[in-house]
Formats: structure tokens, sequence, C-alpha cells
């Protein structure tokens, strides 16, 4: 009995030793540990998306400087970049050219259109300004159309990466398979991926990259699967696996959310366009009832105002139906 008391004596002044000399050794708290664990991950997860980003915005300036001296003058300021940034990421950097001289076109017959509608020497910086906004929306909604295709050809593509890795072939040939055999938008941006890899940038750059691309959720769940996987190793075919049926079910889960929103998205746009299509037929009808609005102060004041809340109306019923998943 006296030797279990002394061992047992011993054991506790060892532990406590350890606990003072070494306090890392033993977590006091493991939900304080796990915390500690937890921000870790998500400062490194933030870095590296923070890198992800600026890789990707040297890669836009670096297209930028390759092409053509009106180009580079076209969108090489400061308001009109993020113009380039979101047509190289809607795939028409071949048509950057093209839009910057419809962009130009835009202000000059805006610029006559809001001189004949009265407003005077602001007709020259209203006309570039709303040209601006509307070839930079066109853009956005280029970008938001190609994300939503690359998202509806996503799960075919870790599928067809499952069966590569489970017929023996690494994440690279499968990768190379994706760039060679899916259509578009999957294949020009796994050949990018395909190009990273290529000039020597690790695997889980280049898909970060791809991330910076395409910014959606279920790329970023794949890319850390991927980046897991390289540190800690398994079975990464069937973590795909599962990520694949995943991404289905949250593929028909946004189906089911655009059919039931159908209606108020309607909504917003009869709202929306009804008092514009009053005003354009009375315009043409009869001008002189409506002319008042912009020849006369209180008009105009009316007017704008109108202009306003139809706005208003827009974007409110808008973030009324936009549900995310």
């Amino acid at each position: 009995m006296g030797v279990v008391l002394v061992a047992l004596g011993v054991a506790i002044v060892a532990y406590i030793a350890i606990n003072v000399l070494f306090p890392g050794i033993v977590p006091e708290d493991k939900d304080a540990f796990t915390q500690q664990a937890l921000n870790r991950i998500y400062d490194e997860t933030t870095a590296r998306d923070s890198e992800a980003e600026r890789d990707s915005r040297v890669a836009l300036r670096n297209q930028l400087e390759d092409d053509t001296a009106w180009v580079r003058a076209f969108y090489g300021t400061p308001l009109s970049r993020p113009m380039y940034e979101a047509l190289v990421r809607a795939g028409f950097r071949e048509q950057a050219l093209a839009v910057s001289f419809v962009a130009l076109a835009g202000a000059v017959v805006l610029s006559i259109v809001f001189f004949q509608l009265g407003f005077g020497v602001f007709s020259f910086l209203a006309g570039p300004v709303a040209s601006y906004g509307l070839t930079y929306w066109f853009c956005i909604r280029k970008v938001a159309k190609r994300n939503l295709a690359f998202l509806n050809q996503f799960p075919d593509v870790l599928d067809m990466v499952v069966r590569s890795m489970r017929a023996g072939f690494p994440l690279n040939t499968a990768i190379q398979m994706i760039a060679e055999n899916m259509e578009e938008p999957s294949r020009s941006e796994f050949r990018y991926v395909l190009n990273d890899i290529g000039i020597g940038r690790s695997v889980n750059q280049a898909l970060s990259r791809l991330c910076a691309r395409v910014n959606e959720q279920d790329v970023r769940f794949f890319a850390v699967m991927v980046a897991i996987q390289q540190e800690t190793g398994g079975n990464l075919a069937e973590v795909l696996n599962n990520l694949s049926r995943i991404l289905r079910q949250r593929k028909q889960l946004r189906d089911k959310l655009r059919a039931l929103t159908s209606e108020g998205r309607a909504t917003g746009w009869i709202l929306s366009g009804l008092p514009v299509f009053v005003f354009i037929t009375l315009y043409v009808m009869q001008r002189d009832y409506i002319e008042p609005l912009w020849t006369d102060p209180l008009g105009m004041m009316f007017l704008g105002t109108s202009i306003g809340l139809i706005v208003l109306c827009h974007f409110i019923v808008r973030k009324m139906v936009a549900l995310e998943i």
C-alpha cells in the first residue's frame, strides 16, 4: 500500500512539474486548444486567399500589359480596371477592344440624348457615367452567367476526377483530361490551372487562383479538400465523390429556390419597367404633357425622385428574392 501511495505521489509531482516547465504539452482546456487550432487554420486560409487574390490581380495586370496600346490606355485607369477584370473573368478578354469602342460610342450617344432632354452641360458628364455603368453591369452579368454555367458543370468535373483517380491516374492527369474533354467554361478554367502547374506553381496555388477567377463557394470547397489531402493524405477520390453528391444536392436546392422566387423576380421587373414604358409612350404620343419634367425645376425634382424610387424598388425586390445557400 505504501509503495502505491509513493508511486501516486511521484506521478502527481511529475505531472505538476511537466505543467510548470512545459505548459504547452498538456492543454488545460480542450475547448480553448481546439479554438486556437481553428483560429490558426482560419488565419492560414485567410492569408492563402489574400495571396491568391493578389496573384490573380498581378496576373490580370500582366495580361493587360501584354495587350494592345489602346486597351492598355483605356483599361489602365483605376476606374476602368474593374471592368477589365470582369471581362477577363467572363472569358471575354479577346473582346476587350470591341467593348471599349462600344463604351465610348455609348458615352457619345447618351450625352446627345441627355443634351436633347435639357440637361445642358451636365449631359457630357452624365453620358460617360451612364455608359460606364451600363457596360460594367453587362460585364458583371456575364460573369454571373459564366459562374453559373461553371457550377452546373462542376459536379461532372468532380466525377471525372474521381473516375480518373480510381483508375490510377494522378490529379494532374485528371486536370488535363478535364481541360481537354469538358465543355466551356470548365475547359478554359482548368486549362489555366494546367498552365499554372506547368510553369512551376503547386496544385494548391493553381486551385487558389481558380478560386480567385471563379469566386464561388463550391469551388473553394474543392480547393480546400485538395489542400488538406496534399498535407495530411487520405482517399481523395472518396472525398471528392462525397463532395460531388453534396454539390448536386446544392444545385437542386438552388434550382428549387429559383423556381419558388420566379414570381417575385417577375414582379420586380414589372414594377421597375412599367413606369419607364409609360414615360416612353407619353413622350412619343404626347410630348407636351410630360415636357415640364425636364423644363421646370420642380418637374426635374419630381423626375429625379421618381427615378431614384424606381431604382430603390428594383433593388429591394431583388434583395427580397435573393436567397443564399
